[in-house]
């Protein structure tokens, strides 16, 4: 009798950013050959589109910076001290 090993069999799991990749590939595609829009241009919009949806999905754990608003509320009357520098974020994303 052979060992069964269906409690070892695991779904294989795609991430978002690859399914925003497939479809910012075929809408791409669909553009050139339905609506004769130039490869260049759609592989220009293609490469933006990636590019700000990659942003998204970098950032997508951060949950607003609360670790920095929460840093800079528990100690409102701290100053640095002279001669240091201050590597918190100062608002935006980065």
């Amino acid at each position: 009798m052979e060992p069964t090993t269906q409690g070892s069999i695991r779904s294989t799991h795609v991430p978002g950013i690859v399914w925003a990749a497939l479809a910012i590939v075929a809408a791409g595609v669909g553009a050139v050959l339905i609506f004769g829009v130039p490869g260049d241009r759609a592989l220009t919009y293609g490469f933006l589109g990636l590019m700000i949806l990659s942003h998204f999905f970098m950032h997508a754990g951060h949950g607003a910076h609360a670790r920095h608003s929460q840093a800079r509320s528990s100690e409102p009357d701290s100053q640095p001290a002279k001669g240091s520098e201050d590597h918190r974020s100062h608002g935006g994303c980065h």
